[in-house]
């Protein structure tokens, strides 16, 4: 029984380690090359604004996109107010990168995880413009409860999938 506690506690360390290892590499890259020398974020946000003006184009609902300097932004013109900025902060990269870096450090079948995480990306991203759709029809219909939503309701919204995402990985692909 010992022996099979210390391949568990081996396993969890070698797992720790390697996230932390290629988190901290990752940061590197993104800070001092990603960020400075691409425009990697931008088109993100460009994506996002797109992804919600098609989908409220299907729907009949008029949407506008405005680029501004640092942010893309989606707006209702019949809205009195101003619309959604999508920043490098809300665009998902970073949590593409901790998805993916989670699914690659954890042992299992190396040809799972190359389908299992660009899947898991795009299902990220999907769910970050449902976020960014519903936060337009919230700053348009009830502006007052936009803040709570952004910081608290579609933070849950988006980590849950996420969550689920391992979850299934963990269950259904990872190396027992």
């Amino acid at each position: 029984m010992d022996l099979i506690q210390k391949y568990k506690e081996n396993k969890i360390i070698q797992f720790v380690v390697v996230f932390g290892v290629l988190y901290t590499v990752w940061l590197i890259c993104y800070y001092n090359y990603i960020k400075v020398y691409t425009d990697w974020d931008y088109h993100l946000n460009y994506n996002i604004a797109h992804f919600c003006i098609s989908f409220f184009d299907v729907f009949g609902v008029e949407a506008l996109m405005e680029i501004d300097s640092d942010h893309v932004i989606v707006s209702l013109p019949q809205s009195n107010y101003r619309g959604i900025w999508v920043g490098d902060n809300c665009n998902g990269f970073k949590l593409f990168s901790i998805f993916s870096i989670f699914i690659i450090a954890f042992p299992g079948n190396k040809l799972s995880k190359l389908w299992f995480v660009p899947l898991g990306i795009v299902v990220v991203h999907l769910a970050n413009v449902v976020r960014i759709i519903a936060l337009v029809l919230i700053n348009d219909l009830h502006p007052n409860y936009l803040d709570f939503n952004h910081d608290y309701t579609f933070t849950i919204f988006v980590y849950s999938i996420i969550f689920g995402l391992w979850y299934i990985w963990l269950n259904k692909f990872s190396t027992k």
